[in-house]
C-alpha cells in the first residue's frame, strides 16, 4: 500500500511541515502528498488559505520531489508517474478550474519541461495554473509582431536545467511566471540554474513578498499581474 494524503496547501505543505521533514523526508518513505487549494487562486477564503510558500518549503526537503501540474491530463499523468517511483513526492494542486492545455497523447517524463513554441523575444517560465495564462500571451503577442516561447516547468525538482540553459540563450528575455511567493519558487529556481550555467536578466513575476486578499480567484489574479495582460504588459516592459 503506498500512501497518498491530502488536504489545502497550507496544511499540507505548513501545518505538517514538522512531520513531513523529520518523519517522511529524513527516513525517505514512500509517501504522495497531493495537495489541493494552493497559491492566491484559492480566492474568497483569503490570506490565511492561500498558500504561496510549499514549492519553497518542498523543494528545500531533501530527498522530495516537487510537482506543480498544469491542467486535467497533466494531474492523472503525475499522479500515474509517482506511483513508480520511490520516495517522498509533493504534487501541488490549485482550485480554479484550469483549461485543457495537452491531449492524451502527449508525452511527459519527470523533470522535463515543455517548450510551447520557439519565439526568440522571450521565454516565459511557468507552471501550474499560469501555464495556461502565459499561453493566451503568446498568442495575443503573435497578433502584435512579438514572439515568444512557454516553458511548462511542471517538475521543479529535480528542475530541467539543460531546457532553461537553452531557452535562455535562444531568447532574449527570460521571465518566470508562478502562483506563488517569487521568493523560493519556479523564480528562484530557474535563477539559480541561470546564475551558474548562463547568467543572464530574469523577471520573476509572483507574489512579490506580500500576502493574498479575500475575493473572486479570477479578480484576484488580475489584481497581481498573474493573468495574460499581466504577461503581455511585462513582456512589452522588458
Amino acid at each position: 500500500m503506498i500512501p497518498f494524503v491530502s488536504t489545502f496547501a497550507v496544511f499540507a505543505a505548513g501545518r505538517a511541515y514538522d512531520q513531513i521533514r523529520n518523519s517522511i523526508c529524513y527516513p525517505k518513505l514512500n509517501v504522495k502528498i497531493c495537495a489541493t487549494h494552493a497559491g492566491v487562486s484559492v480566492g474568497e477564503d483569503g490570506a490565511t488559505h492561500q498558500m504561496l510558500e510549499d514549492i519553497g518549503l518542498m523543494r528545500g526537503l531533501p530527498n522530495m520531489t516537487v510537482l506543480s501540474v498544469s491542467d486535467d491530463i497533466q494531474t492523472k499523468w503525475a499522479i500515474s508517474e509517482i506511483l513508480k517511483i520511490q520516495g517522498p513526492v509533493y504534487v501541488r494542486l490549485g482550485r480554479l478550474k484550469s483549461p485543457i492545455i495537452y491531449d492524451k497523447n502527449q508525452t511527459f517524463e519527470l523533470g522535463k519541461g515543455i517548450q510551447i513554441g520557439d519565439g526568440t523575444d522571450a521565454t516565459v517560465f511557468a507552471t501550474g495554473l499560469m501555464v495556461s495564462e502565459a499561453i493566451m500571451a503568446k498568442e495575443e503577442l503573435e497578433k502584435q509582431g512579438i514572439y515568444i516561447r512557454v516553458v511548462d516547468i511542471h517538475t521543479i525538482k529535480p528542475i530541467d536545467k539543460d531546457l532553461i540553459v537553452k531557452c535562455a540563450k535562444e531568447t532574449k528575455r527570460v521571465i518566470t511566471i508562478e502562483d506563488h511567493s517569487i521568493i523560493n519558487g519556479l523564480g528562484s529556481a530557474v535563477c539559480e540554474v541561470l546564475s551558474e550555467e548562463y547568467p543572464c536578466k530574469v523577471t520573476r513575476m509572483g507574489m512579490k513578498d506580500t500576502f493574498g486578499k479575500s475575493g473572486k480567484a479570477e479578480k484576484l489574479l488580475e489584481y497581481f499581474g498573474l493573468c495574460k495582460d499581466g504577461i503581455i504588459k511585462e513582456i512589452k516592459s522588458v
